[in-house]
């Protein structure tokens, strides 16, 4: 198993040098190497409370669920909504609230849960690799390699990767690295098997364009969602083919 994931990620940084260098020499000279988003750097973070206590139950009950929600704070705070949003889906939500990507690949290597065969897993990671100085393959290949991790540990399971939402003022944080990042990231996944990457409408999570205006699917911090944004999530990835 890690000797197949070992091989995805050197294909998968090898797909990114091909990307990355077709877009010009100056942005492909800002790329880092790849290697440092992959499990060899994963980070250890301490879980959320409510993680924490999740974990030994889905590790004890792991046979009655069919469905896992990996990433950050976006996916942790989902879970008042979770039944609504899955009504016939028994769901592991083991994310965390401020992982990274590096974070969330440590995590998946703790997980210790042998008893447990998804058939579907959404992942939604990467807002907290945003920042002015990183550059946007490094951010997707860190996206990347959580999916291609998830998919390791779990081959029979269908992934659904959503896309990195808009988010900080004016709802346009980053929106240079953000957007090439998830370009990038479609372009990788889109030869995985067993895939789907879910581009959300920014827009209609934003409640429009860019603006100072707030929207009702984000709390007051412009970063975290509120149930609307949730329903919007849902129905992009029954489009996408998830059976809720």
């Amino acid at each position: 198993m890690l000797r197949l994931f070992a091989n995805l990620v050197i294909v998968l940084a090898c797909n990114f040098f091909l990307i990355v260098g077709s877009a010009g020499l100056s942005f492909a000279q800002e790329c880092p190497d790849p290697a440092k988003a992959t499990n060899a750097s994963a980070q250890q973070k301490q879980a959320s409370k409510r993680y924490n206590r999740a974990l030994p139950s889905y590790r004890a009950r792991s046979a009655r669920y069919n469905m896992a929600l990996v990433g950050d704070s976006l996916v942790e705070l989902w879970q008042p909504w979770i039944k609504d949003s899955f009504p016939t889906r028994p769901v592991m939500n083991l994310a965390v609230a401020g992982d990274t990507t590096q974070n969330a690949l440590y995590r998946l290597d703790d997980l210790d849960l042998p008893d447990f065969h998804p058939t579907d897993v959404v992942v939604l990671i990467g807002t907290n690799n945003l920042g002015t100085k990183t550059a946007p393959c490094a951010v997707a290949a860190g996206v990347v390699a959580v999916v291609s991790k998830v998919r390791a540990l779990w081959p029979g399971a269908h992934i659904y990767a959503l896309s990195i939402p808009p988010r900080g003022k004016r709802y346009a944080f980053y929106e240079d690295v953000r957007i090439p990042a998830n370009q990038l990231v479609a372009s990788s996944l889109a030869e995985m098997p067993g895939v789907t990457f879910v581009q959300m409408n920014d827009d209609m999570l934003r409640c429009g364009k860019p603006s100072d205006k707030d929207c009702s699917n984000y709390k007051p911090d412009h970063l975290h969602f509120n149930e609307g944004a949730y329903k919007l999530i849902t129905s992009f990835l029954a489009a996408a083919g998830l059976q809720l």
